[in-house]
């Protein structure tokens, strides 16, 4: 039994705290595709913000594959070719709106290359003061990331819009990221799992300050289905490496799941090895011990 793919989740898992690939761990990388293992990225993040690191890793001389915005669509690297596998559109749209404006959070709805930043007033005077203290630019970005309040994501998303309407939120979009303190985003993962919009989405946490909601079935682990099938690769003829609740769907079957050490509790829990934090080149030590055990040959 051999070892086909290697599937990494980006941050937290891949990318440092730097947002940089550890030295090991890309020479390893680069090292196995060239043996003909298949390198699989898979994120929240939308394939243009994948792209450079992707393109860094060679995996388009290697035909490598993206799972993109949690598993809205599987991109191939070599060919640039996209298939969409799912968006939220209208009725869906509004319907977690309703619900949300229950609540003070942030809404951030992304399309491919744009994302639309909601604001409540209480939020939106929290980010102007901050925006003030640090004399940050008119056209710096509104959107809070995994860190705090404020995340410039431009690399990826060009086209940045601040709404302060919920009736001005767009049509479609590949999914929703609600985000706010960790603490309040406890308090709103409580009151969800009680209501029943909670069953009609997928709703996980990519870190401990934003859930981010598609439709239903579609997430990083049913993407990762079809290109398995797709492949012809088998359950326990891949490792799986990741850090969040968006990762477990992947971990699902997997002979080798592998939670980071700075991995969240739930994802420790579903994993079935547990390997160094992403600052400690976490992936490369793993892929080195499975090496040790010649399931690279």
């Amino acid at each position: 039994m051999t070892i086909k793919a290697i599937v990494c989740d980006m941050d937290g898992t891949l990318l440092t705290s730097d947002h940089t690939i550890a030295p090991k761990t890309f020479r390893k990388l680069m090292e196995l595709q060239t043996k003909g293992v298949k390198l699989i990225l898979a994120s929240g993040r939308s394939y243009i913000r994948l792209l450079p690191d992707a393109l860094e890793l060679q995996m388009d001389k290697h035909a490598g594959l993206m799972i993109d915005v949690n598993g809205t669509s599987i991109y191939h690297v070599a060919t640039a070719k996209r298939d969409r596998i799912g968006l939220l559109e209208g009725s869906f749209i509004t319907e977690i709106n309703r619900f949300f404006s229950l609540f003070t959070v942030e809404l951030q709805y992304s399309q491919d290359d744009t994302i639309y930043t909601y604001l409540p007033d209480e939020i939106y005077t929290i980010k102007k003061n901050i925006r003030g203290e640090m004399r940050l630019p008119d056209d710096y970005p509104w959107m809070g990331g995994m860190y705090g309040w404020l995340c410039d994501t431009r690399d990826g998303y060009p086209n940045q819009y601040m709404v302060r309407n919920l009736a001005d939120t767009p049509s479609f979009c590949n999914k929703i990221s609600v985000v706010q303190q960790p603490a309040y985003m406890s308090f709103v993962r409580d009151t969800l799992k009680n209501h029943p919009i909670y069953a009609q989405y997928e709703c996980v946490f990519s870190d401990e300050r934003k859930m981010e909601i598609t439709n239903k079935d579609i997430t990083k682990g049913n993407a990762l289905e079809l290109i398995m099938e797709n492949q012809n690769i088998q359950h326990d003829e891949m490792v799986v490496f990741g850090d969040s609740e968006n990762d477990i769907s992947m971990f699902k079957n997997k002979k080798y799941s592998v939670a980071m050490g700075n991995a969240l509790s739930s994802a420790k829990q579903q994993a079935n090895y547990t390997t160094d934090s992403h600052n400690h080149e976490g992936i490369y030590h793993m892929l080195v011990r499975l090496e040790n055990q010649g399931l690279f040959e």
